[in-house]
């Protein structure tokens, strides 16, 4: 059986954690160190919080040694000024104690807020900078559970436990030491039960790690769920699979719902183990002050200060109890939260990359092999491909033929394994990401829109505010200009997440009026009319045809009856070319892609 994680064996996690944090930390030394100062103070004016007590107590049970000669400068003090003197200087203590915990917790509680904002920021841009590799062997809900729940868990735990410990540990060694020197005998009794309440604390404490970690993942397997099915509604309404959705999530609830009781049981077990625990070593230390009072080896008020501090000792370990459900979620968080940093970016810039240039449109794919995460099935296999600058081209060839990655390559959403991909005569990878991507307008299949204005929507990828003429000039050579001036806020209308409330067709001429506005000198199409009836597939291929006459334009279509106007065709099949040429050329040369090609457009007659 595989050995559960204690607190104690996820500092390795917090340490790695507090690397990523210390820029952030370092930008807050102010508050940091005003925290640090307050609790100091705040911790001094807790261990003199029960003195005032031992001084009433004392003169309560013998008023005619008040004054010793502690207390000399006030013997011309009456009891009745002495006891005013003495609660107002409790009062006074009392409220430094206060004042300063104030100061801590607040300025802690900045620091936390700031340096978790930093690190989710960090996370956010991180994610967005792996590869689609990684993405496609991740779920998104899972991924949203680390920004937003993960982290918030952290933030909470942050302010509401690590805060109280620390000044609880500083509390402990400055209490610890003042037993020491009032009674060292008795202060050795009194915590003679500290191992056996560290041991108890340790066992139990690995089991509400491991069902906090399992809490955890069940949280970002729920999140999954959910998020699949709600980006998913009109299918899994369509096809009545709400039943069995909601099974699975209420399965995965219910689970969550007993793991999340146990992890309270077993922390209020431990709550209990201890405190019992800690009542014994009361008892004793009653039992044996008691009699060292009768013998006056120990004032009544010294008893009374030994027995504050007893508790005062035993409360970072009562809290490490009380919060170790928190900070094993915290623990399994951070873990999860260190899994998505710690995956590195396989896509970036290379040190000597400098910005391209504006680029002519010339693409060569050289010696190309390429696989997803190293697998032994290649996706392409020493592929050539030459493409001339403002040439119509098309990659045809069956599904999984490899068509999709090629596309992928040249926009460097993944690396080749070997080979180059060159624009104009030189690598890809000499340029920057953003300087190479600025300069590629992409048509896909399923058009992404975002949840924002049209306006916004064309206009997304500009650096610079535009002109609302030049949107509307795209918008019209892309044919849908009409459509949005009648619509009551115009280019104000805010669409739907993913453009649901726009039609397939009005989705894809948005992608085109976007790809017209960058004017970039590569335009990626990707099966851009699939799904689109023949009036509307027409209208946007009319547009579409516009807009690549400025352009090098790859087309990755399985459409027939788009390839005799490319100047080449590339036919892919299991990630090698078949075969290249023209239309008229394959025909002649490939009998598969002939038979391909007439199948195609006895299907559309038909049809």
């Amino acid at each position: 059986m595989a050995k559960r994680k204690t607190f104690t064996d996820n500092l390795p996690v917090f340490k790695k954690l507090l690397h990523q944090v210390g820029p952030y930390l370092a930008q807050h030394k102010g508050l940091i160190g005003l925290a640090f100062v307050s609790l100091i103070a705040q911790t001094l004016f807790r261990l003199l919080e029960p003195w005032p007590m031992k001084f009433i107590l004392d003169a309560v049970i013998e008023p005619d040694n008040v004054f010793d000669q502690t207390l000399a400068p006030l013997a011309n003090l009456s009891l009745h000024q002495y006891f005013a003197l003495i609660a107002m200087v409790f009062v006074v203590i009392a409220a430094c104690r206060a004042f300063f915990t104030y100061l801590m917790t607040v300025s802690m509680a900045l620091v936390g807020n700031h340096v978790i904002t930093g690190l989710r920021g960090k996370l956010f841009d991180h994610l967005q900078s792996l590869s689609t590799v990684y993405h496609q062997t991740q779920r998104s809900g899972d991924l949203v559970v680390r920004i937003i729940s993960d982290m918030g868990v952290m933030k909470e735990v942050a302010v509401t436990a690590v805060i109280p410990l620390l000044g609880n540990l500083l509390v402990f060694i400055g209490v610890l030491a003042v037993m020491l020197w009032l009674n060292w005998s008795l202060a050795l009794i009194a915590i003679s039960p500290l191992p056996l309440v560290w041991l108890v604390t340790l066992r139990k404490s690995r089991s509400i790690h491991l069902v906090a970690k399992k809490n955890r993942k069940r949280e970002g397997a729920m999140a999954s769920t959910a998020s699949e099915s709600i980006n998913a509604i009109k299918s899994v309404q369509a096809l009545t699979l709400q039943q069995r959705f909601s099974a699975s999530f209420q399965a995965a609830n219910s689970k969550s719902l007993k793991e999340g009781v146990k992890g309270k049981r077993l922390a209020a077990s431990l709550q209990r183990s201890v405190e019992i625990l800690i009542a014994l070593s009361t008892a004793l230390v009653l039992s044996v002050g008691a009699m060292e009072v009768i013998k006056n080896q120990l004032t009544p008020g010294e008893l009374l200060v030994f027995v504050y501090y007893l508790r005062r000792v035993f409360r970072p370990i009562r809290d490490v109890s009380k919060y170790t459900a928190r900070l094993s979620k915290a623990a399994a968080a951070s873990e999860r939260v260190m899994e998505v940093l710690n995956q590195k970016q396989t896509i970036v810039d290379h040190p000597d990359s400098t910005v391209a240039p504006t680029l002519d449109g010339g693409i060569e794919f050289r010696d190309i092999n390429f696989s997803y995460l190293n697998d032994q099935c290649s996706q392409l296999q020493q592929l050539n491909i030459k493409i001339t600058a403002r040439s119509k081209v098309a990659i045809v060839g069956p599904s999984g033929s490899g068509k999709s990655t090629l596309i992928g390559l040249l926009l460097r959403l993944h690396e080749a394994n070997s080979g180059m991909v060159l624009i104009d005569g030189k690598d890809v990878c000499g340029y920057t990401l953003d300087s190479v991507r600025k300069q590629i307008s992409v048509v896909l299949q399923d058009t992404t829109l975002f949840a924002t204005s049209i306006y916004n929507n064309i206009t997304i990828g500009c650096d610079e505010p535009v002109e609302i003429e030049a949107v509307r000039h795209a918008a019209q050579l892309a044919g849908i200009d009409e459509y949005i001036v009648s619509l009551p806020q115009g280019y104000d209308t805010e669409v739907g997440e993913r453009g649901v409330t726009l039609s397939m067709g009005q989705r894809q001429r948005i992608a085109i009026a976007r790809a017209a506005l960058k004017h970039a000198p590569i335009l990626i199409l990707d099966e851009p009319t699939t799904g689109l009836d023949p009036a509307t597939e027409q209208a946007v291929m009319c547009a579409l045809n516009e807009l690549a006459e400025l352009s090098t334009t790859l087309l990755v279509t399985h459409r027939s009856d788009m390839l005799p106007d490319c100047d080449h065709i590339v036919f892919l099949k299991q990630g090698e070319v078949v075969a290249q040429g023209t239309h008229e050329q394959l025909c002649q040369m490939n009998d598969e892609y002939a038979m391909q090609f007439a199948r195609e457009r006895l299907s559309r007659k038909v049809q």
